[in-house]
């Protein structure tokens, strides 16, 4: 998807959350919240951001005042998307790509107490994360039903690499991506243009429901990629996604 938006213009940075892949390492991952790393996710882009305006970033390439910041994030990431942008402001506009209304099935009944209202308190969902996966692995029954995440005729190749690309998961902030309602107030506060994506077969079907939890958003696109799981990128129609994405983020000027 990088590669393929920069093919055509756009400039892609990617980056790594807080404790995972080549960020900081943390000595307790669990405190990993979504406003920590939102936090830290905003400081970081605001950095990038402000070298590639001046032209101070990247050797060679000149200031670019015109930039406009869009962010994108699938699943937990997009959850973590939504806090930053309520809490921060940070882009121009935003994509959220899979991340819908929670997992309510897979959870316990210790995990959903209190998950609807949104008072949940981040202490508490880190004390329910060190229980759900201190075990070196979670019940079966807890997982989301085969086919959520890859389609079943997905070719191999494809399979290996994304099995390939895993890393150590932020433990608090994809509890709180499952928990209905978590960030509900954090979506209700965004008030910048934004759109949603989502697979055909993904982890939540009630797409028209995601969009109404946008209040504030005057601005707000739903895309449906036909035949997709949760794992978009791994979809053979994913050029779709990435070009439907592209036409929507042309959109939008510069707020420098």
């Amino acid at each position: 998807m990088a590669d393929y938006l920069a093919a055509r213009g756009f400039i892609v940075a990617a980056f790594d959350h807080l404790g995972v892949g080549n960020s900081s390492s943390v000595d307790d991952i669990f405190l990993v919240t979504p406003r920590l790393a939102s936090a830290v996710n905003d400081y970081a882009h605001r950095a990038v951001v402000g070298g590639l305006v001046s032209g101070t970033l990247v050797p060679g390439l000149p200031p670019l005042p015109d930039l406009v910041p869009i962010g994108v994030g699938h699943s937990m990431g997009g959850m973590l998307l939504g806090v930053q942008q309520a809490r921060h402001a940070t882009f121009t506009s935003v994509a959220v790509l899979g991340h819908g209304v929670g997992l309510p099935t897979v959870l316990t009944e210790e995990e959903l107490s209190g998950a609807h209202d949104g008072n949940m308190g981040e202490e508490v969902v880190v004390t329910l994360a060190r229980t759900r996966f201190a075990a070196p692995a979670a019940p079966a029954a807890s997982r989301p039903p085969p086919g959520s995440f890859l389609p079943a005729d997905l070719a191999e190749p494809v399979r290996t690499a994304f099995a390939a690309q895993q890393t150590e998961l932020l433990f608090s902030c994809g509890l709180t991506a499952m928990l209905p309602g978590s960030t509900d107030r954090e979506k209700a506060a965004i008030t910048a243009p934004v759109f949603l994506g989502f697979g055909e077969d993904d982890l939540t079907q009630d797409f028209m429901g995601c969009v109404a939890l946008y209040k504030a958003t005057n601005d707000i696109s739903l895309f449906v990629l036909r035949g997709a799981a949760h794992c978009h990128n791994q979809s053979a129609l994913r050029t779709m996604l990435w070009d439907r994405l592209a036409r929507w983020a042309r959109g939008y000027p510069s707020p420098f």
